[in-house]
């Protein structure tokens, strides 16, 4: 069964789109009466900002999965049935995010609502995990014969690897530590998006750059 890994990245794609669409929709500015003053406007702006501030922090962390999901993919040559089934397990993680987004949102400081968040992170750092390592022990990424572009793409899959490794710990550290301080917390949340927030790829087989023949 042969099967686009093109096809695969547009679904995905779709999904990514609706979840972000379905965050946004937090957002919302209460209707105002006739006689509102600026003391109404700003005394309903205000309460919205935890909601902004999470709607921030959760695009931003999509966004890193959906560039890093697209690197990852560019990779593949070929996409089996069980690949298929492990991109599902990981967009369904990712659609819970909006959950506990909104749950930091309304609650910003409750230890409760961070460590939501650090669940369902942790949960789709697992999945990106699960489905490199398929990928890599079922051989589905490219192999050529150029010594120097498989070189590079074990290179980057093990540095991603030691990448995806820290993310999972942080999110892990992240749970308890929601009910010791809900700062230390929040800043193991920013930790992987932060090391993949510039994706590991690499170049195609037109730019692999060619060693110079000696004069």
């Amino acid at each position: 069964m042969t099967i686009s890994s093109k096809r695969v990245e547009s679904f995905s794609d779709n999904v990514i789109g609706i979840i972000i669409t379905i965050m946004v929709f937090q957002l919302r500015f209460p209707r105002l009466n006739a006689q509102f003053t600026q003391h109404d406007v700003w005394h309903n702006l205000i309460p919205l900002i935890p909601h902004f501030i999470a709607y921030v922090v959760s695009f931003v962390v999509i966004g890193v999965m959906w560039v890093n999901h697209h690197h990852m993919f560019h990779l593949i040559q070929k996409v089996d049935e069980k690949l298929l089934w492990l991109n599902l397990h990981m967009l369904f993680w990712m659609s819970l995010i909006p959950f506990p987004t909104a749950m930091l949102g309304d609650n910003p400081f409750l230890p409760q609502a961070c460590m939501m968040y650090g669940v369902v992170m942790l949960m789709n750092a697992l999945a990106f995990r699960i489905i490199r390592m398929h990928i890599i022990k079922h051989e589905l990424m490219y192999k050529e014969n150029e010594e120097q572009r498989n070189s590079a793409v074990d290179e980057v899959n093990n540095r991603v690897k030691v990448k995806n490794l820290i993310g999972i710990a942080a999110y892990i550290v992240s749970i308890p530590m929601s009910y010791v301080s809900v700062y230390i917390a929040y800043a193991c949340f920013m930790v992987l998006p932060a090391m993949f927030f510039i994706p590991d790829g690499v170049k195609t087989r037109f730019d692999v750059a060619k060693p110079v023949a000696e004069k």
